[in-house]
């Protein structure tokens, strides 16, 4: 979730509290503003998901854009540590595979608000263990419950950077 989709979240939050407390003191006119703030903050923000996915470089999959491409981790990972804007233009928002072992899975937190889980990996690189986190959405909740922590896993997803992916799929062998 963008900045801008936690600020309108807060702001409908603002609302619904000014329009309590208010109410609370008898104050229309102070009603009114709350419902008026929480109703625009909802507005834009199903606006801002439904209508521009595209908004803040993340553009959504569609059939001919789901080739992975053929980029290690490891060489993800070192681009993104000699320079973030070269990386981000060579790798972000394509979709590779990525072998990896689970050091925790979870299905609620901050990442994960439609579903799905939330996993944390470790790949080793030369003398680095290297953490990041992988999102699979609720599609995935049957495939991913084959697998338990400990566990190596294949997967592909769309790299936002070499700490973080989404979108993701398990591969099952």
């Amino acid at each position: 979730m963008t900045p801008f989709l936690w600020i309108l979240a807060g702001g409908f939050l603002l609302g619904i509290v000014l329009m309590i407390v208010f109410s609370i003191a008898k104050k229309s006119t102070g009603v009114i503003i709350g419902v008026a703030v929480a109703v625009v903050c909802m507005i834009f923000f199903v606006v801002d998901i439904t209508v521009e996915p595209h908004k803040n470089g993340y553009e959504p999959s569609t059939a001919e854009e789901d080739t992975v491409g053929t980029a290690t981790f490891e060489e993800i990972y070192k681009a993104y540590k000699e320079n973030e804007l070269v990386a981000d233009d060579l790798y972000k928002n394509n979709r590779y595979q990525v072998t990896a072992k689970i050091d925790d899975m979870t299905n609620d937190g901050l990442f994960n608000l439609t579903g799905g889980a939330t996993l944390t990996l470790e790949k080793t690189i030369g003398n680095t263990i290297v953490v990041f986190y992988a999102e699979f959405e609720k599609e995935q909740e049957e495939n991913l419950k084959t697998v338990k922590v400990g566990d190596t896993i294949t997967f592909v997803g769309e790299c936002l950077s070499a700490g973080g992916w989404i979108d993701c799929e398990l591969v099952v062998e």
